[in-house]
Parts: C-alpha cells; sequence; structure tokens
C-alpha cells in the first residue's frame, strides 16, 4: 500500500471520527441569582463573549451546576446591576419578580475614569452607597475601572443594595442535548487564569 494512500485513509478516519463527536457549547453572562439548595445560578447572557465588552442582551437562563464538584470553581456572587451604559445615561437591572431586565434612564452626577481597584477612592470602601437625601446612588465597576454617582428615578431608591451591585461574570460549558446542565462552571471574576 501507497503511503499516500495510507495517510489518505487515515485523514478520512479522523474526520470521520471528528464528526461523529458531540462537542459542548460555552455560554457566559452575569449572575443575577444563585441557589445554593438547588445549585442552580440564574444569568443574563453576554451576546459579544468578550470579557472586556460585554454586551448582554441575550436574555435571562438558569442553568444546574455540574454534578461532578471538581468542575464547579469559585461559587458566584449575584447582583442585580448588569450594566452601566454612561454614555447613553441607563442602568440596566434584574427585576427578580419578573425575571427580566429593566433599563433606567439615570442621570450622571458624577464620572471618575480609570480608577483601578487600588485606587484610595475605591480600596477598602463598600458599594453601593445609596444617598436617599440626594437621590443617588454611587458605584464602582471594575472593568470600567469608573466610580460613577448618578440619580435614580423616586420610585427605585427603596430597591434592596444589591440591585445596584454588579454580580459575578460567569461561564458555563454544556452539551446540547442538556442545555441547562452544566458539565463545567467558570466564576470568570475569581478566576485569574493566568496564576500558576
Amino acid at each position: 500500500m501507497k503511503i499516500r494512500t495510507l495517510l489518505l485513509m487515515l485523514v478520512l478516519a479522523l474526520s470521520l471520527a471528528l464528526a461523529a463527536c458531540d462537542f459542548g457549547q460555552v455560554e457566559q453572562g452575569r449572575c443575577v441569582a444563585f441557589d445554593p439548595a438547588g445549585k442552580s445560578v440564574t444569568i443574563v447572557l453576554d451576546t459579544n463573549h468578550d470579557q472586556r465588552n460585554p454586551h448582554y442582551n441575550g436574555g435571562v437562563a438558569t442553568y444546574l451546576l455540574p454534578a461532578e464538584p471538581t468542575e464547579i470553581g469559585p461559587l458566584p456572587m449575584p447582583g442585580g446591576r448588569v450594566m452601566f451604559d454612561l454614555e447613553k445615561s441607563t442602568v440596566t437591572i434584574y427585576v427578580p419578580e419578573s425575571k427580566s431586565l429593566e433599563v433606567l434612564n439615570v442621570e450622571f452626577v458624577n464620572k471618575q475614569m480609570n480608577i483601578r481597584p487600588t485606587h484610595p477612592m475605591v480600596a477598602g470602601k463598600k458599594f453601593p452607597v445609596i444617598d436617599m437625601e440626594k437621590q443617588t446612588v454611587t458605584e464602582y465597576s471594575r472593568r470600567l475601572q469608573a466610580l460613577v454617582t448618578f440619580k435614580v428615578p423616586a420610585d427605585k431608591l427603596n430597591l434592596p443594595p444589591e440591585t445596584w451591585e454588579a454580580g459575578d461574570e460567569v461561564r458555563f460549558y454544556y452539551k446540547e442535548n442538556a442545555k441547562h446542565q452544566a458539565l463545567r462552571f467558570m466564576n470568570i471574576s475569581k478566576t485569574n487564569i493566568f496564576k500558576r
């Protein structure tokens, strides 16, 4: 048998084997709810799949954590704030009762950019800071490196403080035939993939 024929048969066999493989899929997004007892995580899906420039408009989905404990990274911290849009002056929040998103028009009264987490203005500080008298919320975005203060509609001021906190960014690996059962779970916010 010629080498060329043997190589061709090997390539064909490998192609058939790969075609038969059931590769999984990945979803990622912002954690808005976590049920430790039910081992479920609810996220708002990121349609960009870009950690530096996410866009959370892919809807809300709930995933079960993997059955295998070694496939579960650090557990997520949920939060109600899905994202800021500093240009459009909006804050998108998750509404647990309706399991939907609400975009609030706000007035940013102060925006300080390029504020690293080690900056004295934010290091060791607890956010959000809610000022009922001024009807403002001050929040720090680690991803945007922005310390912002914004006015919210009066009827939103009594929402719980966690409404204004950003939940962890998480990623799930799953197979299409069992879409909401994760095989792997990674907490992007709490995992340093570059650490050895």
